[in-house]
């Protein structure tokens, strides 16, 4: 049995902060700290999607888009947009999650689903900013060199991913800087992910040592 208030950690940040090596230290931490709180969204998936994503179509064994059973943004009582792409939360998952005495992680970069959480769940909710060096240039030439391999440069959705990320990259920084008293706690990502997943671990432990 805990001894500890479960906490929703809400993490912000730029493409290439961080933000995926942080879902998988969660995943690698496995369900003893904390889960990653799922997002529906109404976008087919992505070769590059993780366990946070449930899209409105998914890959089969073929290879080809289907239906996603799991996919139900209608009932989800947060949604937002961001990329050009609707997204959307159920906070009975967030509920359900502390119920079994599990740290919960929601990765957003949205105002007004983070001013939604921050009214539904209060003290609960600790706000996570991502820090990367990283530059646009950069980030670019990475996501460029991820997606050649798989012939997606070309494509148009391929085309259309890197046009909407390139537009909106500082979207996260600016969120950041607009509501910086909101945040509880900054990480510094500098491409060792055994940083990133140290940061991650004692920040657990913090908020189980504490109540």
């Amino acid at each position: 049995m805990i001894n500890y208030t479960p906490r929703l950690f809400i993490v912000v940040g730029s493409p290439a902060s961080g933000k995926d090596e942080l879902i998988k230290a969660v995943n690698t931490l496995g369900n003893l700290h904390a889960r990653i709180v799922p997002k529906h969204t109404d976008r087919n998936a992505r070769w590059d999607d993780d366990n946070e994503m449930i899209c409105k179509k998914i890959f089969n064994s073929r290879g080809e888009l289907v239906d996603n059973s799991d996919y139900d943004l209608e009932n989800c009582d947060i949604t937002y947009l961001n990329y050009g792409t609707n997204y959307g939360i159920k906070t009975s998952d967030i509920w359900n999650g502390f119920q079994a005495g599990i740290h919960q992680v929601l990765v957003v970069s949205n105002v007004k689903a983070l001013n939604e959480l921050k009214t539904i769940f209060g003290k609960l909710a600790v706000f996570l900013y991502v820090y990367s060096s990283i530059t646009k240039d950069e980030y670019m030439k990475k996501e460029q060199m991820k997606m050649a391999p798989k012939n997606m440069l070309d494509s148009e959705g391929g085309i259309e991913y890197l046009k909407r990320r390139e537009e909106n990259f500082d979207m996260a920084w600016n969120l950041y800087e607009r509501n910086f008293n909101l945040f509880d706690h900054v990480f510094i990502y500098a491409n060792k992910e055994e940083d990133l997943f140290d940061q991650i671990f004692r920040l657990f432990r913090y908020y189980e040592n504490r109540v």
